[in-house]
Formats: C-alpha cells, structure tokens, sequence
C-alpha cells in the first residue's frame, strides 16, 4: 500500500461546496476507499488535500485524470513520500514559461503567422513529427531579417501568471531549475536571465552574412528525446535522482521528459497531452504548482516574499 495524496485545487478563487462533495464521493465510490478512514487537510479556500492509502497509484491516477478533465477544477495524486522532495524543476518556454509561441511572433514578421500556427498546433497535439515540422515551419522563415528581431520580441512576450512568484519561491526551497525549449535560444536566455534560472537550452537558427534568416536552424534539434537528455544530464550534473525531478509542458515534445522526470505537469496543455501526462494543472497561474507540493496559502506568501 501506498500513502497518497490527492489535491483538489479549483480553477476559480475558492473551492465550491458541489466540488468537494463530488471529489469525496469519487475517492470513496470510484476509488473504494473506506470512507471513515479519509483524512483532509485544507491549503487555502481554492486548495484541498485528501490522504489514503492505494494499492495501485498509476490505475488509480488514470481514474482521477478521467474525473477532473474539462471540470472547473484540478485533481492530482501522488505519494506523500516524494511530495516534497523535488529538488529539480525544467520548463517548455513557449505557452508554458510564456504565454506565446516565439516562431509565431518571428512569422508574423513575413505575415504567415497562420501557416505557421497551423502547423504548431498539429505538432503540439502530436499529430506531426516534431523535427519535420520545425524543419517546415522554420524553411517558411527564410529571407526574415533577424538583425534587431530578439531585441523586439523581448519587449514583446509575456512572462505566464505566476512563474515570477513560482521561481522565487522555488530558488528559496533551494531547486535546481532551467528551460528546455523547442523554440529558440536568444529567448530562451532571455527567460534564464529573467527568472534566475540555472539553465536555457533550445534551438539556433541559421542567418547569412546579413543576418538574413536562412530557413535553417544549426545543430541538434532540441526535440522531446532531447528534452528528456538535458533533464537527465542536469539531475546527473547535480546529483540529483530522477524521481526528485518534475517537468512541465504543453505540448506532445513536453511528455517524453515528463516520462524521465519522477513527476510531470501538463500546464493547460492540449488534450492529447493532458491524457498522457502524469498530472494536469489548468489554471490560471503557474504558482498553484506550490499547492502540489503541499504547500499552504500562508507558506506560499512566506516563500514568495
């Protein structure tokens, strides 16, 4: 047996009495657990946790992900042992760390932000290779002058709700953190820098002698496989084990470093991928990740003075 945790955290500011009564009679009548043992503790009005013991925690996360999809709120299990022992947090950047697609803002440049989005959304879902469709829609960038374009798309993403307030809190609990993006690099650092983070890999893409975009990118794609490497050479790097590291995405290329890592967040992630991923967080801000941890609303407004 194991001693689980299952979070219930609402989408809305507080928790409504139809989702708490719903939860508990899912945990007692889906998940067979004896009602007179259930113990709660609540983490603030918008955040509630319920403990018991499972025999079989990946058939009953799978039970809990088809109760919670498309809800107004959350639920998410794990054992209490690990809870809070993550001691290593990577990040997707785009419509994860920010709320935009980069490669997107970089066509719009030539007009074919919609060609473009098209085609990232088919990938994101995992409907296309994630390697042939950068090579495609970066081939659609060519002839785009990159002379003073990261300089302006600086000023143009928006940092997500809550990562500020998340990554000061977690440089406090003393977490390794860095960002591995399929998109590009100079943003990439740009968010490292930002945020304080200890890390920034992504793509690099290919320019003449007039900083013309040559439809190319240079070196190796930083697709889902790589995603997963970096994760595991970072933990190795710090000696950090696996299971004490925690990935969260959006896209399909996000669920192979979730695999690798001991626990993984789709953040309002696409359907395919919320099905496959560990854990679902659809939020409206990236801090509720403090509430996963077991965090209350009182510790969280210490961490993130």
């Amino acid at each position: 047996m194991v001693l689980s945790v299952l979070t219930v955290i609402s989408h809305s500011e507080q928790l409504a009495k139809e989702t708490v009564a719903k939860t508990e009679k899912f945990i007692v009548e889906t998940l067979n657990i004896d009602a007179s043992t259930l113990q709660s503790k609540q983490l603030s009005a918008r955040a509630l946790d319920y403990y018991f013991d499972t025999e079989d925690l990946d058939s009953v996360r799978d039970l809990v992900k088809s109760q919670c999809l498309k809800q107004d709120y959350d639920l998410v299990i794990q054992p209490v042992s690990t809870r809070q022992n993550k001691k290593l947090f990577i990040f997707d950047m785009d419509s994860t760390l920010i709320y935009q697609e980069v490669i997107e803002l970089i066509a719009a440049y030539a007009g074919i932000e919609d060609r473009v989005a098209e085609i990232t959304n088919r990938a994101m879902n995992g409907e296309l290779d994630f390697n042939e469709s950068l090579r495609e829609r970066v081939g659609l960038l060519r002839g785009i002058n990159s002379s003073t374009i990261w300089k302006e798309l600086e000023d143009k993403i928006e940092i997500t709700n809550g990562v500020r307030p998340l990554t000061t809190a977690l440089h406090k609990l003393g977490c390794i953190m860095g960002v591995c993006s399929g998109g590009f690099i100079p943003l990439a650092e740009h968010i490292k820098n930002q945020l304080g983070l200890d890390y920034a890999y992504a793509n690099r893409l290919g320019t003449d002698e007039n900083n013309i975009l040559n439809g190319e990118t240079i070196g190796e794609i930083v697709n889902g496989d790589k995603k997963a490497e970096l994760l595991l050479e970072i933990a190795r790097r710090h000696n950090i084990q696996p299971r004490d590291a925690v990935a969260i995405g959006d896209g399909a290329n996000d669920l192979k470093m979730m695999s690798v890592a001991g626990f993984g967040i789709a953040w309002n992630a696409k359907p395919k991928v919320q099905l496959q991923a560990p854990a679902c967080l659809n939020t409206e801000s990236l801090l509720d990740v403090l509430y996963i941890m077991g965090h209350t609303e009182e510790e969280i407004n210490k961490l993130i003075e």
